[in-house]
């Protein structure tokens, strides 16, 4: 609640109030509905939705870390992982382009099967990029964890 009476707004335009404990509700709803409103407006009848862990690396930017640890001698561990970790976000931008290059061979003139993401990095970017190099569509949800 603000202490300044002077500019009252609706509930709804008040930052204070939506990002507030109480206005979780009013978030929890936004998501589904921006989402839904996004989805009809691009035809978009199915979609394949990729989760997942955020912390890992393209194999690219692993061998780039481990190079790295090994010149400057710290992290090798650390980087080492990354780098073996690294298979399952290859994995899932292959998967994902994969999915996108048979869902538009598919019937019909809505979008199906469409690639969607939280919109974050990890296994998440890995879907998205999978996505675009099939030259297909995919949707970044831009997830928000919770405040509380």
């Amino acid at each position: 609640m603000s202490d300044n009476d002077d500019e009252i707004k609706p509930a709804y335009l008040d930052k204070n109030f939506v990002t507030s404990k109480d206005g979780r509700p009013l978030r929890i709803l936004s998501e589904y509905l921006e989402p839904a409103a996004r989805f009809e407006y691009y035809e978009i009848s199915d979609t394949i939705v990729f989760y997942g862990s955020a912390r890992l690396l393209s194999k690219d930017a692993a061998e780039e870390r481990l190079a790295t640890a090994q010149k400057e001698n710290g992290g090798l561990t650390a980087a080492q992982q990354a780098l073996e970790l690294s298979r399952y976000y290859e994995d899932a931008r292959e998967l994902a382009r994969r999915l996108t290059e048979w869902s538009k061979n598919l019937e019909g003139t809505e979008r199906r099967f469409v690639i969607s993401t939280g919109g974050g990095p990890g296994i998440m970017e890995a879907a998205d990029r999978g996505a675009s190099e099939a030259q297909g569509m995919n949707v970044g949800l831009n997830i928000q964890l919770p405040f509380e």
